[in-house]
């Protein structure tokens, strides 16, 4: 796992060295922390949900470059009947 977003708001994450050798991972926007050593990361701290909200509904609406590929639906996968 290589946490470079928050996975609760897609803020970037703050790095700081902790003692150990682990790696603390902490969420500007809605203060949840991780602890990372080694190849095992686990949440240490859970997000504000106030700040949560708040970081969500001030975040830009980001729209994709190129369209979304269509995707055949059943119906148009059937053969046509004579």
């Amino acid at each position: 796992m290589n946490l470079t977003q928050c996975p609760y708001d897609g803020a970037q994450v703050d790095v700081a060295v902790a003692s150990g050798g682990s790696l603390l991972l902490t969420c500007m926007a809605c203060s949840a922390v991780w602890e990372r050593h080694g190849a095992w990361t686990g949440r240490v701290r859970e997000p504000d949900r106030e700040k949560l909200i708040a970081a969500r509904r001030n975040a830009p609406i980001i729209a994709s470059a190129e369209p979304l590929p269509m995707v055949a639906s059943a119906v148009d996968q059937r053969l046509p009947t004579f």
